[in-house]
């Protein structure tokens, strides 16, 4: 028989098709008489310039597919998906020379297993747990929640940056960049009295926003060192309340406008979520209303993982949350799934000396108790005041007053039943803010208040690894306690 070069050809074709499909269906190993033998994947065989091309080009699809189905959930707690429980990751407890464990009442030393059970949570049922990180100026620009929400990103999942203002400085943060149109209002529950709203339905950041006229804009972008993590989300929420009138929310990712939806008014506050997700572009929202609505914020989330808002309040000493509504923000909170609430101030208490700090644990005790009104279940962690440094004569020394104002903080968690972390012992205890401020490069500034970037995250590093110590170890009681049933 004449064999031609067609033949060739067309032999060839068949056996390299048959070699495929026993790549794509075969196991990647099987046993003969003992001995394992592994069988070349795709991957093996194909460039891997073949592989990520392929890859590329699915992503591409999925992403006009989402774009061409746009749906709005405008539910109070967000869809749950059909979830297959995975293992969760190693977590690595380090214990550094110096560290300070988290404090807990006696009449209360479980307080934070809500929120530990919360991060069993994320791989077992695939949840969004929240972490809410209240502060005042120390935390401004991201500082230190950044860090922290890395760490716990990295070991548990997550991405974006969570909850975010209306209205911030375009170059703050190093994980987002923001601008807004100028018609936009604050209203503050905190600070100077002329920034008061005309009601106490405050949002989460102790704030509601509004803008003059029938349209207001802002816009989002990644900081130029956010990391990646960061600049991916999957979930973009925005949380406002339209009782006067309808609003139609616009939106454009990269230039590409999506179909604007219609938010009918009602007097209930909720979480509109808008149909965009991906990598962080160049994101735009714009409101138009006969009457401005009321808005509280953003988030950039993970469908699951942890999510950790950064809310710094300046010039506030943690002692204005009772300004807010107690409806309303158990309302708010609702939306969201916070497991753990940090309130991290002091510095604003620090430069007005007293005789005694009775007041302001008084103070604190109402502010607790008013979280633990709003929500119950809620984990909530004190962070202490850190070191402050003044000029005493030729010398840089600590305020003399610092001891008793951390002591009225331990006070006052102790008292109203929730967990206490000493940052001022953390950091070293008297002068160590002037020692800080002193490093190359500097971990704190000249003010001898504020830290640095450099100082901020070695904090969030600390509180982190104090955290997941304290999870390890209620992860050593549950099993011993499974181990005697």
């Amino acid at each position: 028989m004449k064999i031609t070069p067609l033949k060739i050809i067309q032999i060839l074709v068949y056996v390299a098709l048959m070699l495929g499909l026993v790549l794509m269906m075969s196991p990647e190993e099987i046993n003969v008489f003992g001995t394992t033998i592994r069988i070349p994947s795709t991957e093996d065989v194909l460039p891997e310039s073949m592989i990520a091309n392929e890859t590329e080009e699915v992503v591409e699809v999925e992403e006009y597919e989402e774009d061409d189905s746009m749906t709005v959930d405008m539910e109070s707690i967000s869809e749950e998906s059909s979830w297959t429980p995975v293992e969760e990751k190693p977590l690595k407890v380090r214990t550094p020379k110096g560290a300070v464990a988290i404090e807990y009442p006696e009449s209360n030393p479980n307080c934070l297993d809500h929120f530990f059970k919360g991060l069993t949570s994320i791989s077992e049922q695939g949840k969004l747990i929240r972490i809410l990180h209240y502060g005042d100026s120390q935390l401004e620009g991201d500082r230190m929640t950044e860090q922290l929400r890395r760490n716990l990103q990295e070991q548990f999942g997550g991405c974006g940056v969570g909850l975010v203002p209306i209205m911030e400085q375009k170059n703050r943060r190093t994980t987002l960049a923001q601008s807004f149109s100028n018609n936009w209002e604050q209203f503050l529950c905190f600070g100077p009295k002329k920034y008061r709203g005309k009601h106490n339905d405050y949002g989460f950041f102790g704030k509601y926003y509004s803008y003059e006229g029938t349209e207001a804009t802002i816009a989002f972008e990644p900081a130029p060192y956010s990391k990646n993590s960061h600049k991916q989300f999957e979930l973009f929420n925005v949380y406002m309340r339209n009782t006067v009138a309808d609003v139609k929310l616009g939106y454009s990712m990269n230039g590409v406008e999506g179909n604007p939806i219609e938010v009918e008014a009602d007097s209930e506050s909720k979480k509109v979520k808008l149909p965009v997700s991906g990598a962080l572009g160049d994101l735009e929202i714009s409101f138009e209303a006969d009457a401005s609505p009321e808005v509280y914020g953003v988030s950039f989330d993970c469908n699951t993982g942890i999510a950790v808002d950064n809310i710094p309040m300046r010039g506030s000493s943690g002692t204005d949350f009772t300004k807010v509504s107690r409806k309303h923000f158990k309302t708010l909170l609702s939306t969201v799934n916070t497991e753990l609430l940090i309130l991290q101030f002091g510095v604003n208490v620090v430069p007005q000396e007293a005789k005694n700090y009775k007041f302001y644990e008084r103070l604190l005790v109402k502010q607790l108790n008013y979280f633990k009104e709003v929500a119950p279940e809620m984990s909530i962690l004190v962070v202490g005041v850190s070191d402050m440094a003044r000029k005493e004569g030729s010398k840089i020394e600590s305020y003399p007053n610092i001891d008793a104002i951390r002591a009225a903080e331990r006070r006052a968690a102790k008292q109203a039943g929730v967990a206490y972390w000493d940052l001022y012992l953390a950091m070293g205890g008297k002068n160590s803010i002037v020692k800080w401020a002193d490093k190359k490069p500097a971990w704190a500034g000249k003010d001898y208040t504020h830290f640095t970037r450099k100082g901020a995250n070695y904090i969030g590093d600390m509180l982190y690894n104090e955290l997941v110590r304290e999870y390890q170890r209620y992860k050593n009681r549950n099993n011993a306690n499974e181990a005697t049933k």
